[in-house]
C-alpha cells in the first residue's frame, strides 16, 4: 500500500484481517501485548516484542512508512526520554557511559509500546472504537458510570487529534510565510512565537466543539439511552483467537522471563 500523508489517530481503511476484528478484542489484545513490552528485561524481550509489532503492521496492510508518518511524537518523546535518562545518569553516577544503553533501552522500547497503541487507531474506526468502549463500559452502568457519553467522548477526541493537527499545521505553515521564526531562539523565545499559532487554533477548536455540538442537538442526540448501531459488533471465533493467542504469548513471555 503506498504512504499516505497521516496524522497522529488518522483510521487507516484497508480491510485486513486486524481491521475486521471487533474492536473489543483489538482492545483486549493491546493491553495484553503492552503488558509484556515495559516489564521485558533483555534484548531478546525487546526483539520479540518488535517483531510481534511488524507482523501486526503487516497484517493490517499499512506501511511503515505511513505508520511512522502518523506516530512522529512518540519519536519526539523517545528521544527526550533518552536525553532525560543520560541527565539523570550523569548526576547519579558521574558517568555518561553508563547511561547511553540503559537510555537507548527505555526509548526504545517506549516506542515500542506507543506503537502498539497507535495501530489501535490506525485500524479501528472512531465509531468502532465508540461501540467497543460503550460495551466494555456497560456493566458498569449500574454504578452509574455514563458509559456510552465517556466512550463517546473518547472516539470524538480520536477523531478530533488529526483535524486539530492538521489545522495546526495550517497556522504554523501560513505565519511562516508570513516571516515568522518559530524555530528559533531560546526556550522562551520559541512559546513567546507560538503565541500567534495558539490563539487562532483555540478559536477553531470552539468553533468546531460548536459545531459537533448543533450536529449532535439537531440529530436528537440525548445521550447513548435507546441508542441503536447502525452496525452491530459482532464477536467471531477470529476475535476469541486473536485475544487467546495474545494472552498465550505473552505468558511464554513471562514464563522464559524475557
Amino acid at each position: 500500500m503506498p504512504a499516505i500523508n497521516m496524522n497522529l489517530g488518522q483510521y487507516v481503511p484497508t480491510g485486513s484481517i486486524i481491521h475486521r476484528l471487533d474492536p473489543r478484542a483489538k482492545l483486549f489484545s493491546m493491553l495484553i501485548l503492552i503488558s509484556a513490552v515495559f516489564p521485558s528485561k533483555t534484548y531478546w524481550g525487546v526483539l520479540i516484542c518488535a517483531g510481534v509489532l511488524a507482523v501486526i503492521v503487516r497484517l493490517s496492510k499499512i506501511s511503515w512508512r505511513s505508520v511512522i508518518r502518523s506516530a512522529k511524537p512518540v519519536f519526539l518523546l523517545a528521544v527526550f526520554t533518552f536525553v532525560f535518562h543520560i541527565i539523570a545518569g550523569v548526576f547519579r553516577d558521574k558517568n555518561i557511559t553508563a547511561s547511553i544503553i540503559p537510555g537507548a533501552f527505555m526509548a526504545v522500547r517506549l516506542v515500542i509500546l506507543m506503537m502498539f497503541a497507535v495501530m489501535l487507531p490506525l485500524t479501528t474506526s472512531p465509531l468502532e472504537l465508540a461501540d467497543g468502549l460503550d460495551s466494555l463500559f456497560r456493566p458498569l452502568e449500574r454504578f452509574k458510570f455514563p458509559a456510552n457519553e465517556v466512550s463517546m467522548m473518547i472516539a470524538m477526541a480520536l477523531r478530533f487529534i488529526p483535524l486539530l493537527m492538521e489545522e495546526t499545521d495550517k497556522i504554523m505553515r501560513a505565519q511562516l510565510s508570513r516571516g515568522a521564526r518559530l524555530d528559533q531562539g531560546n526556550i522562551f523565545q520559541r512559546v513567546k512565537s507560538f503565541m500567534p499559532v495558539l490563539i487562532p487554533l483555540i478559536v477553531i477548536i470552539f468553533r468546531r466543539a460548536d459545531e459537533i455540538a448543533v450536529a449532535m442537538e439537531a440529530r436528537g442526540y440525548d445521550g447513548g439511552k435507546g441508542r441503536t448501531r447502525r452496525k452491530p459488533l459482532v464477536w467471531t471465533w477470529r476475535d476469541s483467537l486473536a485475544v487467546v493467542m495474545s494472552a498465550a504469548g505473552v505468558g511464554i513471555f513471562f514464563a522464559l522471563g524475557m
